[in-house]
């Protein structure tokens, strides 16, 4: 037995199963649930049959039932198909009801019972009377599914400002979160928040890439304002240049200069 951590498609969460077959992780497989069948990816594998869920893991009852399979695909790929008209038709009707939110996508489940509906809006939306429409028409379970910007860019797709694929849609699983401390910490702040934004409007997520190795490295450099000693004589930090691992040092005749590997370099003024 083993306790696996799986990202549902149609949701985005993440929860926790435990079951005796063998997955490898970032396989796609089939699972049981109250909702019907459900498609998740494996994230991790626990070899133990008790374990408390992490943060942000919910356990919920549901069934493992097999790894997807190449059959599995193509029905799905059938399925899109007939979803054009379900697409035509709630289109419509949010129209009609005037609600202020974009269907970005919608899927079947494989077993044909649900349909979920992917939608955007700025704000929270009483879709109440749209999904009993719906209901009333496919006579299937329906669940619309509200998306955060970064979540509807992966869904839909795009190029990144570096002129690749976005990563979220072609590899990235956890979206961490980014803050402009992280571009601030990399140096990057100076250069305005709209080239440091995706095409979903939100920070670009390569900016959590490389902001471990940068912590590392500030550690290794004087603050910028703080006064130090070198071999020139008495001076203050102006600049860092974290990878090149120097500083620009301006000394008390105004004299600017750089030095490389300052930990060796530079004494501390106290």
């Amino acid at each position: 037995m083993s306790t696996f951590l799986v990202k549902f498609r149609t949701t985005g969460k993440i929860h926790q199963f435990t079951s005796p077959l063998k997955f490898k992780v970032g396989e796609k497989i089939l699972i049981e649930t109250d909702q019907g069948v459900e498609i998740g990816t494996i994230l991790e594998i626990k070899r133990r049959t008790k374990s408390v869920p992490p943060e942000g893991v919910e356990e919920v009852e549901g069934k493992i039932l097999r790894k997807l399979t190449q059959k599995d695909e193509e029905k799905l790929q059938n399925l899109r198909e007939k979803l054009k008209d379900a697409l035509s038709l709630c289109n419509k009707k949010i129209k009609e009801l005037r609600l202020p939110m974009k269907i970005i996508d919608a899927e079947y489940s494989l077993d044909e019972k649900k349909i979920t509906f992917y939608f955007t809006a700025e704000t929270r939306i009483d879709f109440r009377q749209l999904l009993q429409e719906l209901i009333a028409h496919f006579h299937k379970n329906i669940r619309l599914q509200q998306l955060g910007p970064r979540d509807a860019a992966k869904m839909i797709g795009g190029i990144g400002p570096c002129g690749r694929p976005l990563c979220c849609q072609t590899f990235l699983e956890d979206m961490k979160s980014v803050t402009l401390d992280m571009a601030k910490e990399q140096d990057l702040s100076s250069i305005g928040s709209s080239k440091l934004s995706g095409p979903c409007g939100k920070l670009l997520c390569c900016l959590t890439y490389e902001i471990e190795i940068y912590e590392k490295l500030k550690k290794n450099l004087p603050k910028i304002g703080e006064e130090v000693k070198t071999e020139k004589g008495k001076g203050k930090v102006i600049a860092q240049n974290v990878l090149r691992q120097s500083v620009l040092v301006e000394l008390q005749d105004g004299t600017k200069i750089e030095i490389r590997n300052p930990k060796s370099e530079i004494r501390n003024k106290s």
